[in-house]
């Protein structure tokens, strides 16, 4: 079955957003030369993970949101299926 997905432009817009922090933190980590076991680069490399975990919950948003489109559309497919076996009856 083939449905049209929409994503949500403003949630796409926060991953990207989030996606550019993270490769800008990190670049930075590296260009400085910053070590993950000392200040500043241990707070930096924090701050790397938790923009990450921003990223995978941003997604995990995303996800459910496909899932329940898939999931509305199959109740619509469903339903008509069943609107159209009562008719010819």
């Amino acid at each position: 079955m083939y449905f049209p997905l929409e994503i949500n432009e403003q949630i796409a817009d926060m991953i990207r957003t989030a996606t550019d922090l993270y490769s800008q933190v990190n670049n930075y980590i590296q260009s400085k030369g910053y070590k993950n076991d000392v200040f500043p680069g241990n707070v930096l490399g924090d701050m790397s993970d938790k923009v990450c975990e921003m990223i995978t919950n941003l997604g995990d948003v995303v996800g459910r949101d496909i899932i329940n489109q898939a999931f509305d559309e199959e109740e619509k497919r469903s339903t008509n299926l069943n609107t159209e076996s009562h008719v010819s009856e």
